[in-house]
């Protein structure tokens, strides 16, 4: 049974010429693969050298783009018109103007202090007179006079 099946394989690549046209045909079909494997390979180093040099052109611009924006805001912070130098002046004046007013309260307090302090100390120093002169009338009086 196995023959069978077999035989008309055999029968069909019985003639040693068909073979050699078959191998011919095999040939061109993988000459023709190697060429176009070739070709591809070429165009892919094409493609390569052409990526790189987009790569190259899309790095120039996107520096050059990034240097005209830098030198852009140079030149609008020398102007005093950056937004963002804006934004920060803004904020440091406005610490200032704490700073100032926070400044202004501690003096304010500082001499209120010092007037509770001396005032105390005045009267301290009446009172201290009051009795000394109230001591020295008592003195004065108990004394005989004469």
């Amino acid at each position: 049974m196995a023959s069978t099946l077999l035989s008309p394989m055999v029968d069909y690549y019985n003639d040693e010429e068909e073979l050699d046209s078959v191998d011919d045909d095999d040939d061109r079909s993988f000459r023709g693969r190697d060429s176009e494997e070739d070709t591809e390979d070429a165009s892919e180093t094409d493609l390569a050298k052409h990526d790189d040099d987009d790569y190259v052109e899309i790095k120039e611009q996107m520096y050059q783009d990034k240097l005209a924006s830098l030198k852009r805001q140079l030149q609008q912070l020398q102007e005093g018109t950056l937004q963002e130098y804006q934004k920060r002046m803004k904020k440091l004046d406005q610490q200032y103007k704490e700073r100032l007013r926070n400044a202004g309260e501690y003096t304010t307090e500082q001499v209120e202090r010092n007037y509770i302090k001396e005032k105390k100390a005045a009267v301290k120093e009446f009172d201290d007179k009051k009795v000394e002169l109230k001591e020295n009338l008592i003195q004065s009086n108990l004394r005989p006079a004469g």
